[in-house]
C-alpha cells in the first residue's frame, strides 16, 4: 500500500471544453468551419472528400453539426477496415484509410490548436493552486492530448517542464528540472514518437512558448524541424537517430485502442502509483463512458483505498441533475459508491464554489461586514 501524499487531479475532455476547445464529436465541423485556415497539405479537403464518398455528406452550406459521423464512430470503422484488409468503401481500400487516417490526426491536431490559440482560462492554474499547496507537488492525469497543462506547469515555475512519467529523449527536456508530474493517458499533441528506435521527443509550437523551457526547446529543436508547427506533415519530422519519420502519440477515440506504445506504457504505470497514492481525487469532465473499459479499470484499481467521500467529480449540467439522476453521476456511484461528491457547475463554476468556501473558512465575510 501506498502511503497518501497528496490529492491527485483527472482531466477529462470538460475540462478542454471550459477553456474553449472543442468535444470530441466537435472536432469534424470545427475542422470544416475553419478550412481555410488550418487546411495543409491536401489533408482536409482529403478528408471532406472521404465524408461526402462514403457517409454522403450534403454540400458545405448544408451542413449541421448532426451531419456528421461521431468521431469515435469514424475512427473504429477505419480501423477495422485497415485491421482486416478491406476495403470501406470502393475508392477507399487500405492505403487510402490509412492516408484518410492520418488526415484525421491532423484534423485532431490542427482543430485543437486553433481553437486554443487565443487566450485560454487559468482554469487548470487556479484549479491546481487550489488543491496543491505551496511546497506540494502538482499531480495531474489527463485523458486529453491538448497542451493546456503541460504549458501551464511550465509556465507556473518559468524555468521548468511537467514530468510525463516517461522517457523523453530531447536532450533539452532532459536536462532542466522538472516541476508538476502530468501523466497522460492518451499521449499528447507535442510528441514526437520513432516507431523503429521508440525514441520520444517533445517539441513547442511558435505561439506556445509561454516560459524559459519552452522558449529554450523552441530554440535548440525547433531549428531542426521538430516544432509542432512541421510536425504534421506528409514526410513528418525525422527521427534523430533512425531519420524515419516519427508519428504523433494520440490513443485516439476508437473501438481498437492500442496501448502498446512503450512511453504510454510507462504512463500508466506510473498513473496507478499516483492514484494509489491519492488521499482525495478531483475529476473535471471525465464522462466515464462504459466502453472506456482500460481506464475504468485503472481508475478502479488505483483509487480502491479512497471513501466515496474522498472523490469529488466535477461536471456541467445546465438541469443541475442530482448525482442519482445524472448518467455520469450513476456511472461513478456504480464504480465508487454511493456519497461521492458532486458537481453540476462546471469547472469555473466549481473553483468559483471552492474559492468562496475558503475565503468564507478563512473568515473574510466576518472582516468585511465589521
Amino acid at each position: 500500500m501506498y502511503p497518501p501524499i497528496g490529492p491527485v487531479l483527472i482531466l477529462g475532455a470538460g475540462a478542454t471544453r471550459a477553456c474553449n476547445g472543442p468535444m470530441t464529436n466537435d472536432i469534424l465541423f470545427e475542422a470544416d468551419q475553419a478550412a481555410a485556415e488550418i487546411e495543409r497539405e491536401g489533408y482536409i479537403s482529403l478528408l471532406d472528400r472521404f465524408l461526402v464518398d462514403v457517409f454522403r455528406l450534403p454540400p458545405k452550406p448544408c451542413r449541421v453539426k448532426s451531419s456528421y459521423p461521431g468521431l469515435p464512430l469514424l475512427m473504429s470503422l477505419i480501423d477495422t477496415g485497415i485491421d482486416r484488409g478491406q476495403p470501406l468503401h470502393a475508392n477507399y481500400g487500405v492505403k487510402e484509410l490509412r492516408e484518410v487516417r492520418a488526415a484525421l490526426e491532423y484534423a485532431i491536431f490542427a482543430v485543437l490548436d486553433y481553437k486554443l490559440r487565443g487566450r485560454i482560462p487559468d482554469l487548470h492554474l487556479a484549479a491546481t493552486n487550489l488543491l496543491f499547496t505551496v511546497g506540494m507537488e502538482p499531480r495531474l492525469i489527463s485523458l486529453n492530448y491538448d497542451i493546456i497543462a503541460d504549458n501551464m506547469l511550465a509556465a507556473r515555475s518559468d524555468g521548468t517542464f511537467p514530468d510525463y512519467g516517461c522517457d523523453v529523449g530531447t536532450e533539452t527536456y532532459r536536462k532542466w528540472s522538472k516541476f508538476g508530474r502530468l501523466l497522460k493517458l492518451h499521449g499528447s499533441l507535442n510528441w514526437l514518437y520513432c516507431p523503429n528506435c521508440h525514441r520520444l521527443d517533445v517539441a513547442v509550437s511558435r505561439s506556445g512558448r509561454f516560459s524559459k523551457a519552452l522558449d529554450q526547446l523552441f530554440i535548440e529543436e525547433g531549428r531542426e524541424g521538430n516544432d509542432l508547427d512541421h510536425r504534421y506533415t506528409c514526410g513528418s519530422s525525422p527521427c534523430k537517430n533512425f531519420k524515419t519519420a516519427v508519428r504523433p502519440v494520440m490513443i485516439t477515440p476508437t473501438q481498437k485502442k492500442d496501448y502498446r506504445n512503450p512511453h504510454i506504457a510507462q504512463v500508466w504505470y506510473k498513473a496507478e502509483e499516483v492514484l494509489r497514492s491519492a488521499n482525495s481525487a478531483v475529476f473535471v469532465g471525465y464522462s466515464m463512458p462504459a466502453d472506456d473499459v482500460e481506464v475504468i479499470y485503472l481508475l478502479k484499481r488505483g483509487l480502491d483505498h479512497l471513501r466515496a467521500q474522498q472523490i469529488t467529480v466535477v461536471e456541467f449540467d445546465e438541469k443541475n441533475r442530482a448525482v442519482a439522476e445524472h448518467e455520469v453521476g450513476q456511472r461513478y456511484q456504480s464504480v465508487f459508491g454511493p456519497g461521492i461528491e458532486w458537481h453540476t457547475c462546471g469547472f469555473a463554476g466549481w473553483l468559483s464554489e471552492r474559492q468562496k468556501a475558503f475565503t468564507t473558512c478563512m473568515g473574510a465575510p466576518a472582516a468585511a461586514s465589521a
